[in-house]
């Protein structure tokens, strides 16, 4: 793996083995080939601290087929677990080739298992925040925006894009837990407009009063990491 950036984090704290690791997999990200999967599963069982999640956020993208492919709802969550399912297929077989001791430190997990009761409420906070907070809103869609930019797309159109990411800063924020194992060092190829929203409301420097609601007990380290 060559890191290139440590994000609220630091080479010592990541070469420690304090972290437990999340290889997240964006399934519209086309970085993200088989090749590349192995990279940082390998990087990951040999640098964890007890665990790796490979997260899918199968649940969340289908927002993208509904917007994008104009998918009905129904469609759209079918086709994103589709997708997920294939994922999942590629990472059993990467790690179908591991020591025992490295496959069971492997979990692969949908989205749905790791939206806990703290994870919902957080997404409650973003959701109020983004109907209530014209500025949060106004970043929020500036983050949408960076991903997805077109004259095809009406401002409902971003609005409904934006779900995606507030579903997904709760696990920015402040990682995932799942098996009483928390989560909390990210390796990712890229840093956006988002890694810099979620480390202002980890510190409480951009919107503290929202800050003070999430009470953010465990933060997610990130790192922008890419493949050999």
């Amino acid at each position: 793996m060559r890191i290139v950036t440590y994000i609220n984090t630091s080479e010592q704290e990541v070469f420690a083995k304090k972290l437990n690791i999340i290889i997240g997999i964006s399934l519209g990200n086309r970085y993200f080939t088989k090749e590349h999967i192995r990279d940082y599963l390998l990087w990951a069982v040999e640098n964890t601290k007890e665990k790796v999640a490979v997260l899918i956020p199968d649940k969340i993208h289908a927002v993208n087929y509904e917007v994008r492919s104009g998918y009905n709802n129904k469609r759209a969550e079918k086709r994103a677990q589709r997708e997920g399912e294939k994922i999942k297929t590629i990472v059993k077989e990467i790690i179908n080739d591991f020591s025992v001791e490295h496959k069971i430190m492997v979990d692969i997990l949908k989205w749905e298992e790791i939206e806990t009761e703290k994870h919902k409420r957080m997404v409650s906070i973003f959701y109020d925040e983004f109907k209530n907070n014209p500025k949060f809103k106004k970043d929020i869609l500036e983050i949408v925006k960076e991903y997805f930019c077109s004259e095809k797309l009406a401002d409902c159109d971003y609005e409904k894009l934006a779900t995606y990411v507030l579903e997904e800063l709760p696990m920015l924020v402040a990682g995932i837990e799942y098996k009483g194992v928390k989560y909390d060092l990210l390796p990712y190829p890229g840093i956006s407009k988002i890694d810099y929203l979620k480390i202002g409301l980890q510190e409480g420097t951009i919107y503290p009063e929202v800050t003070k609601k999430l009470n953010v007990t465990n933060k997610l380290r990130l790192i922008e990491a890419y493949a050999k």
